[in-house]
């Protein structure tokens, strides 16, 4: 038997900051949103703050899919995190935020969502 999983997670800019959610087949959509307007994203002190917002928020969207003690479901978290990650970095649109981001290997381009498949 074949099943497909798609996780997805996504950003959207809003006048308050970003918005990170993800979803899953499985979960109801989680959302947290990240104001940013207090940072200069031009420069790399605040690039790093607003990164790591965004990366706080995305672990806790993705916080449903936490593997725990459960190895197998790591790249299913990992998956969910990064993406969200990727589409809050593509929403800024920041030069010296998507420079930081790539930094800590984070590509725009790794935005699209991920299928994972159980043969």
């Amino acid at each position: 038997m074949k099943t497909l999983t798609t996780l997805i997670a996504a950003a959207a800019l809003t006048a308050s900051g970003i918005t990170i959610a993800s979803a899953d087949t499985m979960l109801q959509p989680r959302s947290v949103t990240v104001k940013f307007a207090d940072l200069n994203t031009s420069n790399v002190q605040g690039a790093q703050a607003l990164y790591q917002r965004i990366a706080s928020a995305a672990e806790s969207v993705c916080n449903d899919m936490k593997p725990g003690r459960q190895l197998a479901l790591m790249e299913r978290y990992a998956n969910c995190v990064h993406q969200a990650i990727s589409a809050a970095i593509v929403e800024v649109d920041r030069p010296a935020l998507t420079a930081y981001a790539a930094a800590h290997g984070i590509r725009p381009n790794d935005a699209a969502p991920k299928m994972a498949r159980n043969l």
